[in-house]
């Protein structure tokens, strides 16, 4: 007998977990779009709503106009400013009959508000997934008995300096300085506070920091903390993930790397993401490089899919694409993504997930082994950064350079941006 129903049954078991732990440290703060957790495509903040800011009359006008058959309450702004009025951030009042978000938006959509003029404020997570797939790395971290990164180092001579914010789950200081990470010196970063004890997603953003650091040595890397101290399970809402990459600007980047995303009500563009580019990244000469996300799934995965941003799929090292990888619209590259190894705090730590619940991992050499789009994505950021430090090209042209390697074989760490899978269907 065949044992798909069994990986089937285990990637449910996981995606459930997943989800309640998530909702668990968020208080409350998460809802999905299913019934069942394990079915999700997406997760939102139950009670907040996104508009456009073009459209904000529209939607203020067509909420007065609907009145008690929408909300029990005032509809109020929440105070927070995103992208200077960009984007306007609303906290929906208790709905008639119990509505949720985006049965609200279906039911103004229905009364002739534009689609895409708003939106749920949904959860951008750690190489996440959607539609029964997982909301993390393809695995959990597991230990090395390695003492070198994969991949290697790869020195630089007579190379340029390239600034790189990498926005993730926080930075473990002890690395810049551990004998056992060399490759880590002088990166800086927003202290993830870890301890003996290490919580989900410890040390992914030094991880990553990691491998940017090997494919190109001559960078000044700043890893953006927005879960420090294990704060949202290594998840942001859309709205507050714009703010971390304003500030990420301040280090004057010429590449970012975002090993997160998350897929949206309808498979509509995400709305702070849009404006974020629009208003900062559009006229600026850098790149922002972003993980394809691990559902084996070609739906939009968001920025990944957005075409001015790079969405980087996971390769296996015989060249094929991971099974875990989604593809399609948001894998313009391929890169590898299955077992590297680099910097990882010491410590314990017990896995959370399905089939490896309960198990525990000590982490004692300074490395770990990880798999996940997650860890694809560095290695592309890399390669840019390594390309405009060697040519000194701008940044947008150095990422065209690695995307055009990418269809020869003169680079054997990334692969055709064109997956021969059945593409995406929509929605």
């Amino acid at each position: 007998m065949s044992d798909d129903w069994k990986i089937g049954d285990d990637r449910r078991r996981r995606t459930t977990d997943q989800i309640r732990a998530f909702q668990e440290a968020n208080e409350g703060g998460v809802a999905w779009d299913t019934l069942a957790p394990a079915d999700f495509t997406y997760v939102f903040h139950p009670d907040r709503v996104l508009v456009d800011g073009d459209d904000v009359q529209a939607f203020e006008e067509l909420v007065r106009q609907l009145g008690d058959r929408v909300l029990t309450g005032e509809l109020r702004r929440d105070d927070v400013d995103l992208l200077d009025g960009e984007v306007v951030r609303y906290l929906l009042p208790e709905r008639r009959d119990g509505q949720s978000v985006p049965e609200v938006l279906d039911l103004l959509e229905d009364n002739g508000l534009r689609r895409g003029a708003a939106s749920p404020d949904h959860w951008v997570h750690v190489s996440p997934g959607g539609g029964g797939g997982s909301m993390c790395p393809a695995i959990e971290a597991q230990e090395t008995g390695l003492t070198e990164p994969w991949p290697p180092v790869a020195p630089l001579e007579k190379a340029r300096e390239v600034s790189v914010v990498v926005v993730d789950t926080g930075w473990h200081p002890p690395a810049a300085t551990d004998p056992r990470t060399p490759w880590l010196k002088g990166v800086e970063g927003d202290d993830e506070l870890n301890g003996p004890d290490l919580r989900p997603y410890a040390g992914h953003g030094t991880f990553i920091a990691g491998v940017v650091r090997c494919v190109a040595t001559e960078t000044k890397v700043y890893v953006e903390g927005f879960a420090i101290g294990g704060v949202g399970g290594g998840g942001i809402l859309e709205s507050d993930l714009v703010v971390q990459l304003q500030e990420a600007l301040r280090h004057d980047p010429q590449v970012i790397n975002l090993s997160a995303g998350c897929r949206t009500r309808l498979d509509l563009p995400s709305i702070p993401l849009r404006k974020f580019h629009n208003k900062h990244l559009k006229d600026r000469d850098c790149v922002l490089v972003a993980a394809a996300g691990n559902d084996s799934w070609a739906a939009p995965f968001w920025p990944a899919a957005f075409a001015w941003c790079v969405g980087v799929g996971s390769l296996d090292r015989d060249g094929r694409v991971s099974d875990f990888s989604n593809f399609g619209v948001s894998a313009d590259v391929y890169a590898l993504g299955r077992n590297l190894v680099n910097a990882f705090p010491d410590g314990t730590f017990e896995c959370n997930e399905t089939p490896d619940k309960g198990d525990v991992r000590v982490f004692s050499t300074g490395l770990a082994r990880w798999s996940g789009t997650s860890f694809s994505a560095p290695v592309v950021a890399g390669l840019i950064a390594r390309e405009i430090s060697e040519t000194g090209a701008s940044a947008r042209d150095a990422r065209d350079a690695v995307l055009a390697r990418a269809t020869t074989d003169s680079d054997p760490t990334i692969g055709p941006h064109r997956e021969l899978r059945q593409p995406y269907p929509g929605p």
